[in-house]
């Protein structure tokens, strides 16, 4: 009796591993690893996917397949590659190979005639009028809509067009009218222009041809991975492209990573401009449809080049020859919510799967892949400019508030000659508290102990974890004193005081909040563009990967903030964004001069990122790592136990942080640690540090389990976390 494993598409942890079926005698040959078969589950019939092929492990009798659902099997390599994010990441096995099948599957099954079973066709993207192909002519503002409409490549959606044009769609359907723009109905798939202007290829400096002469080398004896290592403005991403190229000839595709959806339109652009239609994107913010239609373009072999954020590393490319994790020191790569993979190190293991070369690239690596990885160094920027000139600022001598002096005299000189700023803040909102002067009461949030932040228009108090909303107190709810003040610039406040030093000059603000809505990044990124002074502030969005032209001065508003986190990984943050800012300025070869703001200048992390001194802190980095035995030089998993009862919990991590302790005397434990409560629940952290990721993993997750179910009845969870970002 031939057998196959099956993986039911559920979420329930009970089925988090294949189930055994037989395949019937009409059904051999068709049932194969990677199918889509309906199989019979209790009293329902559901949907799964064929893992295995192995003998059944049940002896007993065995329930059969009852049908193939989808005759055109899931990519094998694609499967395993969900079996391995199972096993390492310590996540039900069902949940990851949702991560490589195709859009809308569950729920979506149906019997057919004859019992016969079949998926319902997923929608196909929507059809939006497009603006296209603009040309010359026509009134001064014409003029202008057509430029912007050219920068962006030459196509965009018409609304999005009017919103980042500040237009009517009546001018657009006047100048369409005179001939100088196209309007028709087209899928827009993500949401981004379908096409882009070719600009022809760069001559390349001498030293990213040797970057692309190394990749093609590694590309033909079939080495595992590399890292390119050049500072911002090198010229990256025409090492990338040229990489793509070079894998097309071999007949292979590739695969792009950005660390944020926000990044993938430029990305994209820039790739369908110099390699066609044949790039397409993925990522978790597109609809259903658009998914649908992106999975069937790039399973068919029609795209061979697929851009996207992290869950684009298991799009269904064929032949894949080439991945690109573009800035992978981004933590955001680590998803936060199960299945907790990695998509830097799922690159990897995918690249070993098929095959394909993985390239890590960044201007600030992380000490892990600076440690592991053979490397090519792009030492200068593409252009010849000189790096930015980095001025340190003491605020222990500058008066309160978030903009120095010296950086205050800085914008209003270089806006005063019609250039352009960009400033960071990494906290939102218009306040990182309120704060009674009278008694010391600060407001937080009811459900996470965490200090909620004051946000304006109207002014209110907003937890960052959980969404609580309140309204700020007129009278202090502790001691009724009329002394409730805000404590601490966000991004809004950050706003406020601009307004002060440079009252009459553009400002465009980027932070979670600014840019809800799709397609707000493109425009507010389109009005920083345009010709004349402007400044551009917010959170870490504005350090990642723009490319923009006559910004003279930037800054760090708190550079050392990210050290007050209690993580080994805080020096390492800190030290990227000084360095990865400081990249967005002079990019064109306008002196300019970046301002990074610190209460401790003297620290190691804002001494090396103001010398752009990459190599001598990662040295320094990789050194502190190793005496200590933190990633690279050991392995981290991270317990949190979660529940509604504080004694339960307590109790829970002090017995599985006993346990653990005693299993093996190679491993260092750490806690149970009282962290801050999430959205009402009582939480303690245990970090647990070995040698080897997968017997770290191994010892977590076997003092978990054999508790869960008794854990469940107190209400208590536990979820592990392998290789956590935040420790």
């Amino acid at each position: 009796m031939d057998a196959v494993q099956v993986a039911p598409l559920l979420a329930t942890r009970a089925l988090g591993q294949p189930l055994d079926y037989a395949v019937p005698d009409g059904l051999r040959g068709s049932v194969r690893p990677g199918s889509l078969v309906a199989c019979p589950l209790g009293r329902r019939v559901v949907l799964g996917v064929v893992v295995g092929e192995d003998p059944p492990t049940w002896e007993g009798e065995l329930a059969s397949v009852a049908g193939v659902v989808d005759a055109t099997p899931v990519a094998t390599a694609l499967v395993d590659l969900a079996g391995w994010v199972s096993r390492y990441y310590a996540a039900p096995f069902a949940a990851c190979v949702r991560l490589v099948l195709p859009p809308g599957v569950e729920g979506a099954l149906k019997r057919g005639p004859a019992g016969s079973w079949r998926l319902e066709e997923p929608p196909g993207p929507p059809k939006r009028l497009v603006a296209r192909d603009p040309r010359g002519g026509g009134t001064p503002r014409q003029r202008d809509v057509a430029a912007l409409l050219r920068r962006a490549g030459g196509e965009l959606p018409a609304a999005e067009l009017c919103r980042v044009a500040s237009t009517t769609m009546p001018t657009l359907r006047k100048m369409a009218e005179a001939g100088l723009v196209t309007l028709e109905l087209a899928e827009v798939h993500g949401g981004h222009p379908a096409r882009a202007a070719d600009h022809g290829a760069p001559v390349l400096t001498s030293a990213q041809q040797a970057a692309v002469n190394e990749i093609a080398a590694a590309l033909t004896r079939g080495q595992e991975a590399l890292l390119v290592h050049g500072v911002t403005g090198s010229g990256k991403t025409e090492v990338y492209i040229r990489a793509i190229e070079a894998a097309r000839a071999r007949g292979r595709g590739a695969i792009v990573l950005a660390p944020e959806i926000a990044l993938t339109p430029q990305l994209l652009a820039r790739l369908q401009g110099r390699l066609g239609r044949g790039v397409a994107v993925w990522h978790s913010a597109m609809n259903d449809g658009e998914r649908a239609s992106a999975y069937r373009r790039i399973a068919s072999g029609e795209a061979d080049v697929v851009v996207g954020a992290r869950s684009a590393v298991f799009a269904p490319v064929a032949n894949l020859g080439l991945i690109v994790v573009d800035e992978e020191h981004e933590s955001s790569y680590k998803q936060d919510s199960s299945p907790r993979y990695d998509a830097r190190q799922v690159a990897y293991r995918r690249g070993r799967l098929e095959d394909a070369l993985v390239l890590y690239g960044s201007a600030t690596p992380r000490p892990e892949s600076w440690w592991a990885l053979p490397r090519v160094t792009l030492a200068g920027r593409a252009d010849g400019a000189p790096l930015p000139r980095v001025e340190v600022v003491d605020m222990r001598t500058q008066p309160p508030g978030p903009i120095s002096r010296p950086l205050a005299r800085a914008l209003q000189d270089a806006t005063g000659r019609g250039e352009k700023a960009i400033l960071l803040l990494n906290r939102r909102g218009l306040a990182r508290m309120a704060l009674c002067r009278a008694c010391g009461w600060i407001g937080r949030c009811p459900d996470c102990d965490v200090p909620l932040v004051v946000h304006d228009r109207p002014e209110h108090l907003v937890c960052h974890h959980c969404g609580h909303d309140a309204p700020v107190p007129r009278l202090c709810p502790s001691c009724r004193a009329a002394e409730v003040s805000r404590q601490g610039s966000g991004t809004q406040g950050l706003e406020e005081a601009l307004v002060a030093v440079v009252p009459d000059v553009p400002l465009v603000r980027l932070d979670a909040d600014a840019i809800a809505r799709r397609g707000e990044l493109d425009a507010r990124l389109a009005r920083f563009a345009r010709p004349g002074a402007a400044i551009m502030f917010g959170t870490q969005m504005v350090a990642k990967g723009h490319d923009l032209p006559s910004v003279t001065v930037a800054a760090v508003l708190d550079a050392d903030g990210a050290l007050q986190q209690p993580d080994f990984r805080s020096e390492e943050r800190a030290f990227s964004l000084i360095v990865q800012l400081a990249g967005r300025a002079g990019r064109r070869g306008e002196p300019s001069t970046v301002y990074v703001q610190a209460w401790e200048p003297d620290g190691r992390a804002v001494r090396l990122g103001a010398r752009h001194a990459v190599e001598e802190f990662l040295a320094a980095e990789v050194h502190h790592r190793q005496e200590r035995g933190f990633p690279p030089f050991g392995h981290l998993v991270r317990a949190v136990v979660e529940g509604d009862g504080a004694g339960a919990v307590a109790s829970a991590a002090r017995d599985i942080a006993d346990e653990l302790r005693g299993s093996n005397p190679d491993v260092v434990v750490h806690g149970p640690a009282l962290l801050h409560r999430l959205r009402g629940r009582t939480r303690r952290g245990i970090l647990v540090r070995g040698e080897r990721a997968t017997d770290v993993t191994a010892l977590v997750v076997g003092a978990v389990d054999g508790r869960r179910a008794a854990l469940a009845r107190t209400g208590v969870r536990v979820v592990v976390d392998v290789d956590p970002q935040d420790t």
